[in-house]
């Protein structure tokens, strides 16, 4: 998960154009049992939210466009809350802008109507002389919403990289409650994720070792070794692009590199790439 930067104030042009207003009166009246449209709040949104998220979800960073396709997520779930049944959800955001994020399916099915807070839950919107809830109980960055204290991390509010960290056997962990309870909620170690975010570690590291090995049984000189680490110390760099998946996962490899590399090399080998990792800092290499 990384922080993004979305302009509420500017929603793509097919969602305006859209029956949304409509759709907006008829929820304010139904409630939960409005019959949200997919097609108005997804079809209008997917191309820009897939180019805001640099087609990755918005919570594992993986990017499933090739196979599922992704879904439109309400942050505050739209038509009911876990654990509250009172409450009749967020039925009047259900086409708003800034309460919709990419998700995979996986994360999608696991947050589910999960939407924990430690503050007041809001029920129902006041609404301005037209009818439709005023800004303050739309914009997700107001302070009524903000007031709720959502407890589930959003990458468009907040910074969420405070939150937790990553370890080198490709687990993401918490630092507070709110990255724990986000890290359990919506599945984020889970077995799949694991697994490639450590593969993305282990192919680096087999890469870094077949040189220093080639390097200290003198089958490549000392030019050839700096080339050629260099260009593996280049890709590292790269793995935080937030264009990347799991570019959180490669900010921690690269500021890390001691524990995610160094401390898995033996003696000879973590010497030596240590030394070359900070003539790469310097620009040296």
């Amino acid at each position: 998960m990384i922080s993004i930067k979305k302009d509420f104030d500017t929603p793509p042009e097919k969602l305006v154009q859209s029956k949304r207003n409509e759709h907006i009166k008829d929820a304010l009246v139904t409630k939960n049992e409005h019959k949200f449209k997919s097609s108005i709040y997804r079809k209008t949104t997917i191309d820009a939210l897939e180019t805001l998220y640099n087609f990755k979800c918005a919570y594992c960073e993986s990017d499933t466009s090739a196979g599922a396709p992704f879904q439109v997520e309400h942050f505050r779930p739209k038509a009911k809350t876990e654990g509250d049944a009172t409450h009749k959800g967020y039925y009047w955001l259900a086409y708003e802008w800034s309460n919709l994020t990419l998700g995979c399916s996986a994360c999608n099915n696991a947050k589910k109507n999960h939407f924990p807070i430690k503050g007041n839950r809001i029920s129902e919107p006041i609404l301005d002389a037209t009818g439709f809830p005023l800004v303050t109980y739309l914009s997700i960055d107001s302070d009524e919403l903000k007031g709720e204290q959502a407890v589930l991390l959003n990458p468009e509010v907040d910074v969420v990289e405070n939150h937790f960290y990553f370890t080198p056997d490709g687990k993401i962990v918490g630092v507070d409650d709110r990255g724990k309870t986000t890290i359990e909620k919506l599945k984020l170690n889970r077995k799949r994720l694991v697994f490639w975010r450590k593969k993305l570690l282990d192919d680096y590291l087999k890469s870094i070792k077949n040189i220093l090995e080639d390097f200290l049984t003198k089958q490549r000189d000392i030019d050839q070794c700096r080339y050629a680490i260099k260009l593996e110390f280049e890709k590292i760099t790269l793995q935080q692009n937030p264009e990347k998946q799991y570019s959180r996962f490669g900010f921690f490899m690269f500021s890390k590199f001691e524990i995610f590399f160094a401390n898995q090399l033996e003696k000879k080998q973590k010497e030596a790439v240590l030394k070359f990792f900070e003539l790469f800092k310097q620009g040296e290499l």
